[in-house]
């Protein structure tokens, strides 16, 4: 880490620092001292302008809570007043102080996918405003955001009709002496905007194409179904497998391409381990349904699971009163398979008669729901 150690730095009396100056600090994105970035992190919070590097370009950091550190950065942009500026994220559970209740699934997916990362969400926050949200994928971005201990928004540092700024040399020479730190980290990974998503219901939204292809945001968009037992070795699978097979045949293709046709299916246990094959006894009784459990192989369920799911079907109130303890924001798509409320006895060690009759059971209430599904 070198630092420009002859151009003074001290706030200015004020809300604002004093822009005829700037502090330029250059550091390595990888090895980095964070009490380096100090000066960056008391200029946000003392309401002045930092220009921070993020994995796409670089942007001006304020207060979102300091409105003339607000307006400054805004006019700077050559933006007009009141333009929203998007929320930066020091690490990715501080979303759920920003918003009430949980994503929508498909936001959710996008995600888990990816952030840290290039993907800016547009939300709807609580006041009912359309807020953008964005946890970038870039450690010096991130200790400063999660430093500064404000809500830091970032809007891109580029002068107005000026190609973003991608590298920390083109920010020294754009904006030294029109904000008050500079963090020069060299140029960035991307190289290009970030992808901009808005959410409309359940369906995710390309609204300006970026670092991350419209091709890989459409794939967010599926509808995914999620079946829970305890073991994940015949009851969820069953329902999995026949579920797949009663989709392909109302959509008149392959399981393999459900996903291109909008649909993913899965299944978990809440006391299942990683691998396991499904029973013997419950592998036969879905083939009389046409489906084929042969590759099955067990898996434990978890909240990322819950969280992108759709929809989640559990076979027994044990399994239900269980997931909602475990993840209570997520309550309102935790259902019993059966439409009816009726428990899904658990066949094993039972005869083939009763793994039969699991699979009936669990196929009448698969007609039932795929109303409801497709």
């Amino acid at each position: 880490m070198r630092e420009k150690a002859d151009v003074p730095w001290s706030p200015s009396p004020g809300p604002c620092y004093d822009s005829a100056v700037a502090r330029i600090i250059t550091v390595d994105p990888e090895h980095f001292d964070p009490d380096a970035l100090a000066p960056a992190v008391e200029a946000i919070r003392a309401g002045g302008l930092a220009v921070l590097p993020t994995d796409t370009v670089y942007g001006l950091a304020v207060d979102l809570d300091a409105p003339q550190a607000v307006a400054r950065a805004l006019e700077l942009r050559g933006a007009p007043a009141g333009k929203p500026v998007t929320v930066h994220l020091g690490d990715r559970d501080d979303l759920r102080a920003i918003l009430r209740g949980p994503l929508p699934p498909a936001a959710q997916r996008l995600v888990q996918r990816f952030w840290p990362g290039p993907l800016t969400l547009l939300l709807a926050a609580p006041d009912g405003r359309t807020l953008g949200v964005r946890y970038p994928n870039h450690r010096v971005a991130t200790e400063v955001i999660r430093r500064a201990g404000v809500r830091v928004g970032m809007t891109s540092a580029a002068p107005p009709g000026r190609p973003a700024l991608v590298d920390g040399r083109e920010a020294v020479r754009e904006l030294e002496g029109r904000v008050d730190v500079v963090v020069d980290a060299g140029p960035t990974r991307q190289k290009a905007a970030s992808t901009v998503v808005r959410m409309e219901g359940r369906r995710a939204v390309v609204v300006r194409e970026g670092a991350i292809p419209r091709s890989m945001i459409e794939e967010a968009n599926l509808t995914t179904i999620l079946f829970v037992c305890t073991g994940n070795t015949c009851r969820s699978p069953m329902a999995e497998a026949m579920l797949r097979r009663m989709l392909a045949e109302r959509l008149q293709t392959s399981e393999e391409d459900l996903p291109a046709r909008g649909f993913r299916v899965l299944s978990a246990g809440t006391g299942a381990g990683h691998g396991g094959a499904a029973s013997e006894e419950a592998e036969v009784a879905v083939k009389a349904y046409g489906a084929d459990l042969s590759r099955h192989a067990s898996q434990p369920v978890s909240l990322a699971m819950v969280e992108e799911a759709d929809r989640v079907f559990v076979m027994t109130p044990r399994h239900k009163r269980a997931l909602e303890e475990y993840m209570p924001e997520h309550a309102a798509k935790i259902e019993l398979l059966d439409p009816k409320g009726r428990t899904i006895e658990d066949p094993v060690g039972g005869s083939a008669e009763v793994y039969r009759e699991s699979a009936r059971h669990i196929h009448e209430a698969l007609v039932e729901r795929l109303k409801e599904i497709a």
